[in-house]
């Protein structure tokens, strides 16, 4: 018998499976067992590292790479590839070469594969320019009660789930290459099933193969949650004139804003406190876009003049500081904006260094949601890994093209990318 408990592991804290004190002693995985990963997996398949049934797959995957025209190579668990700086080697379930491809590696996964296995063999491939497809034995017609392994390689697929069924082999006869069976997940959920020619598979720098990214964040959706709060500023700054206060967070544009959230901050000065940071926010996005427009003065003349005063005002503006350092950072306001900026962020942070608005913060959630270019680390990874990033949310300065024409970082030229 085992149970769940937890350990510490820097900042986090991850489950694990354990023993109570004095029990299992003969498991395999017992602490005291010196049964090796190795042999724990031959004991799945009573004496064999692998099934009858992998091993067919691997034989089928071998026959019909065969049959495409650029064919050169294949071999079946046979040629060890050697790690570097002391990494483990690997025996590929297939490997196989046609001409103009990269060396192409196929696992075969029936059994539950061990997590970390999984995580070391997309490393170890991706370091080899060794493009790595996991072939899915087992998938069909239940998708939605997987284990949690092959949830993992289907995630790292960008939610594509390959498999070779006859209808697959089928296929790859008639068409005289490989072809494969790819659900296309959203949600847990198979939205569309297709049969996917090997050769017309993404291969990107990093990451595994797909045939559609399935985890690519919707930029236009972005941009509609940021115009509630857009027409609210503009609200706030013709009624007040640049200057307002708590109370006047009950105007119906602004009210509007905040119901579009999802967890709202609920007492008229934390909304008030939210407002501020994030019109300042809008307005720097803004001048990363190429075309500034205050939306928390009456009227400053640019963007540095803009957040140096925001940050010049005590308390909870001075507490956001460190978020907007941030947001400086990862856009191409990096490149825009005076060095004044950077002092004056740091001797805000230095006035408020226990109170900063960090991840988990309700404000940095938040903003968050609304600016997940930025500030949300998996969709920011997603963009850049697809090239999708937008211009205005990379601090790389480089000529970038919007629906709204061109931008040149290095001149600045004032064109809207689109962030709203």
């Amino acid at each position: 018998m085992v149970y769940v408990s937890e350990r510490p592991k820097g900042t986090r804290r991850f489950p694990y499976f354990a023993h109570r004190q004095g029990e299992g002693a003969g498991c395999p995985w017992h602490p005291a067992s010196k049964l090796t990963p190795d042999e724990a997996r031959a004991a799945q398949y009573k004496g064999n590292q692998v099934s009858a049934a992998h091993e067919f797959l691997c034989a089928e995957l071998a026959r019909l790479v065969r049959l495409d025209a650029r064919f050169q190579a294949v071999e079946i668990d046979r040629t060890y590839i050697a790690g570097d700086d002391g990494q483990g080697g690997r025996y590929p379930d297939v490997r196989f070469h046609w001409k103009g491809f990269p060396e192409c590696v196929c696992e075969v996964q029936l059994s539950n594969t061990f997590q970390p296995e999984i995580s070391e063999r997309g490393i170890f491939y991706e370091g080899k320019g060794m493009p790595l497809v996991w072939i899915l034995h087992g998938v069909e017609p239940r998708l939605e009660n997987l284990p949690s392994s092959f949830r993992d390689v289907i995630l790292r697929h960008k939610n594509n789930a390959f498999a070779l069924d006859q209808e697959a082999v089928t296929a790859s006869e008639r068409e005289k290459t490989l072809v494969l069976k790819c659900f296309l997940l959203k949600a847990g959920a198979v939205v569309e099933t297709h049969l996917v020619r090997f050769d017309a598979l993404t291969f990107p720098k990093r990451g595994l193969p797909y045939y559609r990214n399935m985890l690519l964040p919707d930029i236009e959706a972005f941009r509609a949650r940021r115009r509630p709060w857009i027409d609210a500023l503009k609200e706030l700054k013709a009624e007040t004139d640049g200057n307002w206060y708590a109370d006047h967070m009950a105007l119906p544009k602004v009210v509007e804003a905040f119901n579009t959230l999802p967890l709202a901050p609920e007492s008229p000065e934390a909304r008030y406190n939210f407002a501020r940071l994030v019109a300042i926010t809008m307005t720097l996005l803004h001048e990363a876009g190429g075309r500034y427009q205050d939306l928390v003065y009456r009227q400053m003349p640019n963007a540095t003049a803009a957040l140096n005063t925001f940050l010049s005002r005590g308390g909870p503006q001075q507490r956001c500081a460190d978020v907007l350092r941030m947001l400086i950072d990862r856009t191409a306001l990096a490149n825009i904006l005076r060095f004044t900026v950077k002092q004056h962020i740091v001797k805000a942070i230095a006035l408020e260094p226990d109170q900063q608005v960090q991840p988990h913060h309700p404000f940095y959630d938040s903003l968050s949601w609304l600016v997940p270019e930025v500030f949300n680390d998996a969709v920011r990874e997603e963009l850049e890994q697809s090239g999708t990033l937008p211009g205005w949310a990379s601090a790389v300065p480089v000529a970038v093209t919007s629906q709204f024409g061109s931008l040149d970082r290095s001149r600045h030229s004032k064109v809207n990318e689109g962030c709203e």
